[in-house]
């Protein structure tokens, strides 16, 4: 396993996204590519308004939406009328910048940094493409470009570090986003969890660290969304036994090297004295 030394959960930055408030406009969307240079990329038609249907190298910043049922009240001269209704609900969704950074932890060229504000990194020049950081990561967000290296949101830590809030945070014309320090974006959608509305994103797995830099809140209305959207448990099971092995293999190959090495120069050193005494016995006759 990598060594990574990510700043504690509630130091750095955080953002609380309140889908309730989201219309589904995908300004954050263009404002992701457009702050990042990041190519157009060609789509097809789908069953869904989702556009581009995932990630890819050229599409950090993707607006899912979902489709659920929710139960709606109508006044009548009888009194309140409750019932289901299908609802679709947009949910913009980005890396999570995880506190203890999985895709960090399995990159073997360390091309996978955590800055002092908490985002998670990809160094493309450092990155050789070999996709452990896709395999580690639960929300299925590292994408292979065309060539070869893998990219992913980087929670604008350019602008963050000249004073200014992620693009998608800044353009959002309905304040879907609140940005601010991790331990007042904590407290604030604890207050929301507090309330009985929807959290996603604290108390989850240790192998992500126990939360991430990206926490999401919603009435039950819109609840439906968060859970088709996010894993039960932000968990990679074979990753897990990889970073085991990551922490077991290194030690043993030096162990098993050595062996070879002593074996190695044994058979050698049989060898040379088999050649020693033939030459002697020869010098004899």
């Amino acid at each position: 396993m990598v060594a990574v030394n990510p700043p504690p959960a509630d130091q750095g930055f955080a953002v609380l996204v309140d889908i309730d408030k989201c219309i589904g406009c995908r300004a954050c969307q263009l404002a992701c590519k457009d702050w990042n240079g990041l190519a157009p990329v060609k789509t097809t038609f789908s069953p869904t308004f989702t556009n581009p249907q995932s990630f890819t190298a050229q599409d950090w910043k993707v607006v899912f939406y979902y489709e659920g049922t929710a139960k709606k009240g109508l006044a009548t001269p009888a009194g309140e009328v409750v019932f289901e209704q299908v609802d679709v609900a947009p949910l913009p969704a980005q890396c999570l910048h995880c506190a203890a950074a999985p895709c960090a932890r399995a990159c073997p060229s360390g091309a996978i940094s955590v800055t002092p504000e908490g985002a998670v990194v990809i160094n493309k020049d450092q990155c050789i493409g070999c996709g452990f950081c896709e395999n580690a990561c639960p929300y299925d967000v590292p994408r292979r470009g065309s060539d070869g290296k893998y990219y992913k949101c980087t929670f604008c830590v350019d602008r963050i570090q000249n004073g200014r809030e992620p693009a998608c945070a800044e353009v959002c014309p309905t304040g879907v986003f609140t940005f601010g320090p991790a331990s007042q974006i904590v407290q604030m959608a604890q207050s929301e969890a507090a309330k009985g509305r929807t959290v996603y994103g604290l108390n989850l797995n240790p192998y992500v660290g126990g939360q991430v830099r990206w926490i999401y809140v919603s009435s039950d209305r819109k609840a439906f969304a968060i859970k088709q959207h996010f894993p039960s448990d932000a968990v990679v099971p074979t990753n897990e036994a990889r970073e085991v092995l990551r922490e077991i293999v290194p030690p043993l190959a030096l162990v098993g090297a050595v062996a070879l090495t002593a074996v190695g120069f044994a058979s050698w050193r049989r060898a040379r004295i088999e050649e020693q005494k033939s030459q002697q016995k020869q010098k004899e006759q």
